[in-house]
């Protein structure tokens, strides 16, 4: 989870991410290898790709954590490199891992964060009741954190994301290690969150994951996007034909 203070600057109308040419080198290793891709405001955008196929690398990008090495990266027309400090007004993250403490309770967590984007204290406690029921942590909001479950600390931490009303909202594998049942309600936050009108990056390994919840699917492998298009579009390109081997022994 990381916190910035938020902000509404940036263009009416456009794309939420635009990138062109973006390439990121770690010594030796090309993270991203000249990476071209947008994604549509009021939309759901999944990147998909296999582990090292350079998701978190362009999420981290995008939230200003690292600098690319070169080519161009905008968030709602801002430019990442340029305009740090704007891009951080304008969005949440929230990593693989739930960045909550767990010694307080959900609603403290969720308020101290409303506290640090430097809302004061009676717009913080008024956001965080709005995150919990929009979230349904209203009957746990009070229980300290270190009882609750992974799926309940995972949206926690996405409610410590959406405290200060992004504009676009980063989910780097938001399911990973999730039981089935805490991966549905997650899902269905995050659907809830589009509807409402925020704008949804999310990296994922699951095919499933991608086919539920995204409105237009990139897949990418070694810091390339190989494809992309709405879910439909994708499993069409795969085609029908099936081989059926049978053993004679």
């Amino acid at each position: 989870m990381c916190v910035w203070p938020a902000s509404t600057t940036g263009r009416p109308g456009g794309l939420a991410i635009e990138a062109e040419g973006v390439v990121k080198r770690f010594g030796k290793v090309e993270a991203l290898s000249g990476l071209d891709l947008v994604a549509q405001r009021g939309q759901v955008t999944a990147v998909l790709g296999p582990n090292g196929a350079g998701k978190t690398t362009f999420v981290r990008a995008i939230a200003t954590l690292i600098r690319p090495r070169a080519g161009t990266l905008r968030v709602h027309g801002v430019d990442v490199v340029r305009q740090p400090g704007t891009v951080r007004r304008m969005i949440g993250l929230a990593g693989q891992f739930a960045a909550v403490e767990p010694a307080l309770t959900g609603r403290e967590n969720i308020r101290m964060v409303a506290r640090l984007y430097g809302q004061p204290a009676r717009q913080a406690a008024a956001a965080t009741a709005a995150v919990l029921a929009q979230l349904g942590l209203d009957e746990v909001a009070d229980r300290p954190v270190k009882t609750y479950s992974g799926g309940l600390r995972r949206r926690l931490d996405l409610g410590t994301s959406l405290v200060g009303a992004p504009r676009l909202l980063l989910l780097d594998e938001p399911t990973a290690g999730l039981d089935p049942r805490s991966r549905s309600q997650l899902w269905q936050a995050i659907r809830g969150l589009a509807a409402q009108g925020t704008d949804v990056l999310l990296t994922t390994q699951y095919l499933d994951e991608a086919d539920q919840l995204a409105h237009q699917v990139v897949i990418i492998d070694r810091g390339r996007v190989i494809a992309h298009g709405t879910p439909s579009q994708l499993k069409g390109l795969a085609g029908r034909d099936v081989v059926e081997v049978r053993a004679r022994r």
